[in-house]
């Protein structure tokens, strides 16, 4: 028979069911070990989403700048329009994970993120590049930290901050793997065919969220970590409304601490590599700095991700934002010896402090409208992160150093310290 009999017919659909995730053993999503498999997801998730947009982007730009001419300015105003975009679609991004879940908006955000990619390997011109860097912000706010944040979060009470800290490793695993990947496959391929090869990578992350993810404990008849499988609770229901949150000073000092150090770890993320290429460092050596940060961004988020369960959480926090102000201080100085040093330092403090901020705002205000919430604070956060970037590189252009940016960024970071002991927690539970 043509097309097979009609039990093969259904065993390739039963397949093709296990394969979009339709169906995953039951057994195993109820089990107490699933929770902390989605966590490990979330890790390659922020890998591959973060890694393609934030960390390791910009290994191509020395490439890019010299094909086209372009100046630093120009080329950064790139991010500039990518995280204001996001800065814009925040809100609306929080309202789609609350009503959509989490599983949809990761998959769309990765058919975004190939797509960009694929067109990044046939620029040829400003223009198509700030075309691609809106696709590629809406890529990223659908597979974004806060996706996976809110995921976690409805999965886990106790034992929340280590499991976003496991998943908020990915975002450093970015820098790490594909920074100096990409030096390399530059090098050998050239810089449009190493575009045309990652854009892979997004799509086989979309087939991975569709198998395994589950947007809740509900879905699958099962409880949260913590959370007494007898009770009746539901976290998504528990905390304050984003109109309640946004009458607190715990609101704006998280969002504005958030806009001022992103402003900072940002632009160091995206100058760093041409930086170090400023200083005479090889390519590939260049981009072992940029993965030296995330390896001990990596370090910092699994040491708080553990501590923000067992101490203060504001009082780890500000100590986070103090070992990377010391770090940003030697940075400034421009002393070539100080450089990796600092990188170190920076990174071990950024870590504590981006996983803190994810963890502060959830516990803080609950889940009831966590995504909205995330969504308002992602917005602040994501105008100081793009500002940060194009006006690093603008007054680069300016002064023909980093002194001037890297200074700016001292001081933001000892503001954002500053905001960060007004932060309490205003659900009155932990």
């Amino acid at each position: 028979m043509v097309g097979g009999t009609p039990g093969e017919g259904a065993q390739r659909v039963r397949v093709l069911k296990v394969f979009l995730g339709v169906r995953l053993s039951a057994t195993f999503t109820r089990s107490k070990y699933f929770p902390w498999f989605l966590a490990g997801t979330c890790t390659l998730v922020l890998l591959v989403s973060n890694g393609l947009t934030a960390t390791a982007l910009s290994v191509y730009d020395e490439s890019i700048l010299k094909e086209f001419g372009w100046s630093r300015g120009e080329l950064k105003f790139r991010d500039l329009i990518s995280f204001w975009l996001i800065a814009l679609l925040a809100p609306v991004g929080g309202v789609l994970i609350d009503r959509f879940g989490p599983r949809r908006m990761l998959s769309i955000g990765f058919l975004l993120l190939s797509i960009a990619y694929v067109l990044y390997s046939k620029l040829n011109s400003l223009g198509m590049l700030y075309a691609i860097h809106v696709l590629m912000a809406v890529g990223l706010l659908c597979a974004s930290t806060l996706t996976c944040i809110i995921l976690l979060s409805n999965w886990f009470d106790a034992k929340r901050g280590m499991a976003i800290g496991i998943a908020l490793v990915g975002t450093s695993l970015g820098g790490i793997v594909l920074s100096p990947l990409n030096a390399a496959l530059i090098q050998k391929l050239g810089w449009r065919q190493t575009f045309l090869l990652e854009a892979a990578l997004p799509i086989l992350m979309m087939a991975i969220v569709l198998l395994v993810v589950k947007n809740s404990p509900r879905e699958v008849g099962a409880t949260a970590v913590g959370v007494d499988p007898d009770s009746q609770r539901d976290l998504r229901l528990e905390g304050l409304s984003l109109p309640q949150a946004m009458r607190t000073r715990t609101f704006w000092a998280i969002g504005i601490s958030g806009m001022l150090t992103y402003y900072s770890i940002l632009a160091l993320y995206s100058h760093l590599f041409l930086h170090m290429r400023d200083l005479g460092y090889a390519p590939v050596k260049a981009g072992f700095a940029l993965s030296l940060l995330a390896m001990l961004a990596l370090t910092g988020k699994l040491i708080t991700g553990a501590l923000a369960d067992r101490l203060d959480r504001r009082k780890v926090f500000i100590g986070s934002l103090m070992v990377m102000l010391a770090g940003l201080v030697g940075l400034a100085s421009m002393k070539p010896g100080y450089v990796l040093p600092s990188i170190a330092v920076i990174g071990l403090g950024w870590g504590g402090v981006y996983t803190l901020y994810n963890v502060l705002s959830v516990t803080n205000f609950g889940l009831k409208s966590a995504g909205r919430i995330n969504g308002m604070i992602s917005t602040l956060e994501s105008l100081g992160g793009g500002l940060g970037i194009w006006l690093t590189g603008a007054l680069f252009d300016k002064y023909g150093s980093y002194q001037v940016p890297f200074t700016i960024m001292v001081a933001f970071v000892f503001t954002g310290m500053l905001l960060g002991t007004l932060i309490r927690n205003e659900v009155q539970r932990d």
